[in-house]
């Protein structure tokens, strides 16, 4: 009898303790923070033993409605009942908005990943800023399987465009709120992360496109020192806004723009105070349905805050004098920096939705009339002698060489190749000059180059294209989750494969500052430009290649630029009659060398004189 009770005992206990377990393993969780109690919820990924505890709409600021409308953001005061957050938040008002869309001004908020260990020790944070331009954001991005990989993982929303941009050039309407939101986050984040499991002193920020430019900024802008140790810098924009002022916008513009747009808007009042209390009243309808206004859009993006009091400023300086690294002491930290080799073709780019409709022969004449004189531009090599002679060289390096003996090319070909024209030399050339000059400034740096190839795009477009086009390495980092949000379907073998290296190194880098092994992935640095080719193959496997970009551009044009420019200055030496000014050299060198053609031919005869005597003095001896 007492066995039996023993056996029931024990298996009472059993069922208790696995009651236990599943409604702690199954309940929501929870982090208590200074603002208050909030309630996340749990999923599982495909490889990961234990759960992503995931927290959406996390507020870091006060909603920027009403009259903080065009204000920097003010941190959150809190709540007071549980906080549940369950639900993805509406995004910021962008370009392409309509009704039907989920978004509002109240859109400051944060979304958490966490895999909490159980021992309760802290984990690698890393930060993801992402909008596909500074008017327009994009999908809201899934990243529990870059949490399972033992990181915290945080995405900031951000204001875009007019509600970001608008500036007056006073403390009032100072503009680059983008920034200061996600200034503001970053405060948040390092104040409490360790609620949700996270090293607040192991931060690491990661951008992409837009969101690439923004970590650029935040690392040139004194007031983010100590904010974050390490950086991540995916498909920017346009590099060459950090090498060349002339790619940044000037305050003096974006003070014009905003106040046409408030002319516009009818808030045409005298002080600047009283346009703001106008623009205030406005319905965000109303302001969204200027975005479409491509003239103004461009504007719509960061400017040096100088006209601020100094201890207002956000970037007192633009990003080329800020980065140059002239007198400037090092920075404590690691940085990665990489982009696709197809940057060119992005879906959301209205330049390339238009470059779709041309067949072949209409995309070379834009290559000749368009994209090439532009390239020389930004290059300064666009004299009007010299273009012809570099638009054949340009041609010959990317189309003719590969084409010759093709009578017909497909669109989709020619587009391709009009792709890697543009690509090499905005970005593999541009990121070229970049790491160079970021290779003076932060402690290490890691350069890659993503060309793996993708059947797909972040709009969910099928492609056909031999490289990897813009996002596809940010689609390889969130794996299988993002390709389900984007694709409706799962990653194929290889695409998973792809996508858990890429993860693992970027994962490496968040975790040590090192994403390989340095005799495999080599730092970046002064006059040893390490690149790495990131692509898979199953014939191959090297998946990290050694490759140095850009050289074309920033070598062999400017020296057969350079060497046109001699063969013009010989041609200059010749006088009007035809005489050539150097005649008198060109005598002095006949004469030198009729000089030394008599005195070769007197050696000749001297050593056929001297062994016909030889010959005679050995017959001599003979007899």
């Amino acid at each position: 009898m007492g066995f039996v009770f023993i056996c029931l005992f024990n298996n009472l206990l059993i069922i208790l303790w696995t009651l236990t377990i599943t409604y702690v393993l199954t309940q929501d969780p929870v982090a208590i923070l200074p603002q208050g109690r909030i309630v996340g919820i749990k999923v599982y990924t495909e490889d990961a033993p234990t759960p992503v505890e995931i927290f959406f709409g996390v507020p870091y600021a006060t909603p920027p409605i009403g009259r903080y409308r065009f204000s920097a953001p003010e941190r959150h005061n809190g709540w007071r009942r549980t906080f549940f957050a369950h639900r993805i938040p509406p995004h910021c008002p962008q370009f392409g908005d309509n009704e039907s869309d989920k978004f509002s001004e109240d859109c400051l908020f944060l979304n958490i990943w966490t895999p909490r260990r159980a021992d309760g020790k802290s984990l690698p944070v890393v930060i993801i800023l992402y909008s596909e331009s500074w008017i327009q954001g994009g999908i809201s991005l899934p990243c529990q399987e870059l949490a399972a990989e033992g990181i915290v993982v945080v995405t900031v929303a951000y204001r875009l465009h007019l509600l970001s941009f608008f500036t007056l050039g006073s403390i009032s309407a100072r503009g680059n709120l983008a920034l200061l939101d996600q200034y503001l986050a970053l405060l948040w984040i390092h104040d409490n992360i360790a609620a949700f499991g996270g090293d607040p002193t192991a931060i690491t920020l990661i951008g992409h496109s837009a969101g690439a430019e923004s970590v650029l900024h935040h690392i040139a802008s004194p007031r983010t020192v100590g904010l974050f140790q390490r950086a991540i810098i995916m498909s920017q924009m346009n590099p060459w806004k950090v090498v060349d002022d002339r790619h940044n916008v000037n305050s003096n513009d974006a003070i014009r723009i905003s106040r046409e747009i408030a002319r516009r808007l009818g808030c045409d009042n005298n002080s600047d105070q009283e346009i703001l209390n106008c623009m205030r009243t406005l319905s965000i309808t109303d302001i969204v349905a200027l975005y479409s206004n491509s003239s103004w859009s461009k504007y719509m993006q960061p400017v040096s805050d100088q006209f601020l009091p100094e201890s207002e400023q956000y970037l007192p300086t633009s990003l080329p004098a800020a980065l140059s690294g002239v007198n400037q002491p090092i920075m404590e930290l690691d940085l990665l920096l990489g982009a696709t080799d197809l940057e060119f073709i992005n879906y959301n780019d209205e330049n390339y939705r238009q470059l779709l409709r041309l067949n072949s022969s209409q995309i070379s004449e834009y290559i000749d009339n368009n994209a090439i004189p532009d390239i020389l531009r930004k290059f300064s090599l666009h004299q009007t002698d010299a273009i012809a002679l570099l638009t054949h060289a340009v041609r010959w390096e990317y189309w003719e060489k590969y084409t010759k003996n093709d009578n017909v090319m497909d669109s989709l070909l020619a587009l391709e190749k009009l792709a890697r024209i543009e690509s090499t030399a905005k970005w593999d050339a541009g990121n070229a000059l970049v790491a160079a000059r970021l290779a003076r400034r932060v402690s290490r740096l890691y350069v890659y180059r993503y060309s793996q190839s993708s059947s797909i795009d972040l709009q969910g477009q099928q492609l056909n294209f031999t490289g990897a086009i813009h996002g596809t390495d940010l689609i390889a980092l969130l794996g299988d989750a993002l390709m389900l949000q984007i694709g409706r379907r799962r990653s194929t073998p290889n695409e998973k494969l792809v996508s858990s290296i890429f993860r693992q190194y970027i994962g490496n880098f968040i975790k040590y500052g090192s994403p390989g092994i340095e005799n495999e992935w080599k730092r970046y640095k002064v006059g040893d430009a390490q690149i790495y080719d990131i692509q898979h193959s199953e014939n191959n496997n090297d998946k990290f290649r050694a490759k140095k970009d850009g050289t074309f551009w920033l070598q062999y044009l400017p020296q057969l630029y350079n060497l046109r420019s001699i063969s013009e200055h010989t041609e200059q030496l010749t006088s009007e009659k035809g005489e050539t000014r150097l005649r008198g050299g060109v005598f002095a060198m006949c004469g030198v060398s009729v000089v030394l053609l008599i005195l070769l031919c007197a050696c000749v005869i001297l050593l056929r004189k001297e062994r016909t005597q030889r010959s005679s003095i050995a017959d001599e001896s003979h007899r």
